[in-house]
């Protein structure tokens, strides 16, 4: 009781101190802070603004959102290195408390940090809506006035361990629009056949198929709770463990329902955690921290947040806008949670054709687009045209599925979209994890092995990107008998080595093949702490290049041009061979300090 009576003294206290100094803040311009504020959403090109403007709207709108990013970062810190490096050094079995052990130390760190900012500012810790997962916080506006608000943003501004302090006017809107084209279920054909084998997976609909997801965490969340109950004792996901914040009464959806099932008949010896979203971007970040705390190894994301901008709030021209293809607030943080919590994070790109949802963009997220059961590119597969944005799609997958094991409390009724492909990956990154239990400690390793390991031959006459990442389809199309087949051809980069190196012993021919020539595929992905600069409003550009040697010759090469991942295909002859393994190096090039990266891996195959 007492300390609640301090924390509302010291509100009323800073309410006070807003209101005295208020009117000296109306000639106060955001330019005089160019370095620190950012206008977002609502207020793009309105640099003259003054700080009373912004308090003003602010205060007016609910859809209006002020953060706080700190200048420490845990990705920067000894500690967090020093754990990234003992990796290599986790015994088998021990992954998840390694991981969790992480997770408790980055945590701690971020509660610390924050506690620190509190006491230093005197400011009460009732203002800020806490985020442990990242180094920012959010502050409450919803009961303050103008006043309140500007004086508390003019103080955060002038706080020297403050970087950035972030205004939007927007809002964001769950999207499922699973329903783009509606299919009779003869049209998806079978799951063993037309759905599994448009994957190279058939094997997994096998009895005796060894990988299950035995061992492996799952996390899915979903708009709607998914029932447990839903699936026990119905012929239908029999092994499965499903761990759910359902409660009785509520309703599961088609969409979660299908996810669920998705994954459960692709991995079904795997625990599934099942979080329910809400409609704010906050939510999604609490449903992800308790993903996290319940040692999740990958998380399925099959929804689409809607960007609803707000011009001009306040006033007579305030216009609703809901762009797609853009980077949001989010993803940033997103790139700070998959990196620092060894975990995998698999979303849907969206069903708009055009422009990934929001936070497909994000560097370290796997994105999924869409196909048929025939590996054809959905029309209603999201995709990035924007030169300037990141190319998403990762990679693709069956968007129409048959799902086995129909009953009569389930009606499939032929809807398709991306929600339905994104599944298929999450099932196959569990897949991986239970034949290869080190990948639960690697994520950026999954990354650069699902992308190395897919099939192209349906996308020929799609034009190629600079990164080697083909438009509307990434890397192509998801091949988890290629994957599981190649799982071991990996290597780990980082910057503490100038970010080169190589793979150990070289790489070697396929023995006894009288081909003249064999393909060799290599897939590289980097770790980005912050694939998007908040400040100067573009991604950051991260640059590295791939290097193949044989013999001591270079004979080919290729660079990743601002992305943070890159495809290198490159024809060795068998002439070439007989001088020398291949001896593929990475080199660093150059990188923003946001942006900066620094753990890699890469993945190789030949592919004749």
């Amino acid at each position: 009781m007492k300390a609640k009576k301090v924390s509302v003294c010291l509100i009323a206290l800073i309410s006070v101190l807003a209101i005295l100094v208020y009117p000296l803040l109306s000639n106060v311009r955001i330019n005089d802070f160019s370095e620190k504020i950012v206008l977002g959403c609502g207020f793009a090109g309105e640099e003259s603004l003054s700080l009373k403007q912004i308090s003003k709207a602010a205060a007016e709108n609910a859809g209006t959102t002020v953060s706080v990013e700190f200048k420490e970062s845990f990705g920067e810190t000894e500690l967090f290195a020093e754990l990234m490096e003992q990796r290599s050094s986790v015994p088998e079995g021990m992954e998840d408390a390694f991981i969790l052990n992480l997770r408790n130390q980055r945590e701690n760190f971020y509660k610390t940090q924050l506690k620190n900012f509190i006491d230093e500012s005197g400011m009460s810790e009732m203002l800020f809506e806490k985020l442990y997962l990242t180094n920012s916080v959010k502050l409450r506006t919803e009961d303050m006035n103008e006043g309140e608000i500007a004086g508390i943003i003019n103080k955060l501004l002038r706080y020297d361990k403050v970087s950035t302090v972030s205004v939007e006017n927007h809002i964001f809107e769950q999207s499922l629009s699973t329903e783009s084209e509606i299919m009779p279920m003869s049209s998806f054909g079978s799951w063993e056949d037309e759905t599994l084998g448009s994957m190279n997976a058939g094997f997994v609909a096998e009895n005796d198929f060894a990988y299950k997801g035995h061992g492996v965490n799952v996390g899915i969340i979903e708009p709607s709770a998914i029932d447990p109950n839903a699936f026990d004792g119905r012929n239908d996901l029999p092994d499965i463990t499903i761990n759910s914040d359902w409660q009785q009464g509520d309703e599961m959806s088609e969409h979660s329902r299908r996810v669920t099932r998705i994954i459960g008949n692709m991995a079904p010896k795997i625990s599934l955690y099942t979080r329910t979203l809400t409609d704010s971007n906050f939510t999604l970040f609490n449903s992800i921290f308790n993903q996290l705390k319940t040692q999740v190894n990958v998380i399925n994301c099959s929804f689409s947040f809607v960007e609803k901008i707000i011009d001009n709030p306040g006033t007579e021209n305030d216009v609703v806008n809901y762009p797609v293809g853009k980077y949001c607030n989010i993803e940033g943080e997103i790139d700070k949670i998959t990196k620092e919590n060894l975990v995998v994070v698999v979303k849907s790109a969206g069903n708009n054709g055009d422009g990934i949802t929001c936070f497909g963009n994000a560097a370290n997220v796997i994105t999924v687009g869409a196909t048929d059961y025939e590996g054809n590119l959905a029309s209603y597969s999201s995709k990035n045209t924007d030169k300037m944005a990141a190319t998403k799609p990762t990679l693709v997958a069956n968007g129409m599925p048959h799902i086995p094991k129909e009953t009569i409390w389930f009606h499939d009724d032929g809807n398709m979209g991306t929600s339905f492909a994104a599944p298929f990956v999450t099932g196959t990154v569990a897949i991986m994890m239970n034949k290869k239990p080190s990948l639960k400690l690697y994520p950026e390793m999954v990354h650069s092995l699902l992308t190395a390991n897919t099939s192209t031959s349906n996308y020929t006459t799609v034009p190629e990107n600079a990164n080697g990442f083909l438009s509307g389809v990434g890397a192509g199309m998801l091949n988890v008998g290629k994957v599981l087949d190649n799982i071991d051809n990996t290597l780990m980069f980082s910057s503490h080595n100038n970010a080169s190196g190589d793979f150990a012993g070289g790489m070697t021919a396929h023995p006894g093949r009288d081909l003249p020539f064999n393909v060799l595929r290599v897939s590289v992905f980097w770790y980005a702490n912050s694939f998007f600069n908040k400040v100067k409003g573009f991604p950051i550009i991260t640059n590295f290049e791939v290097r193949v040697y044989i013999g001591g010759n270079l004979i080919a090469s290729a660079q990743s041009h601002g992305q943070n991942y890159v495809i290198f295909e490159e024809i060795i002859y068998k002439s070439q061979l007989l001088s020398g393994n291949p001896l593929v190096q990475v080199y660093y090039i150059s990188g923003g300090e946001e942006g900066i990266i620094d753990v890699g891996s890469a993945a190789y195959v030949w592919l004749m």
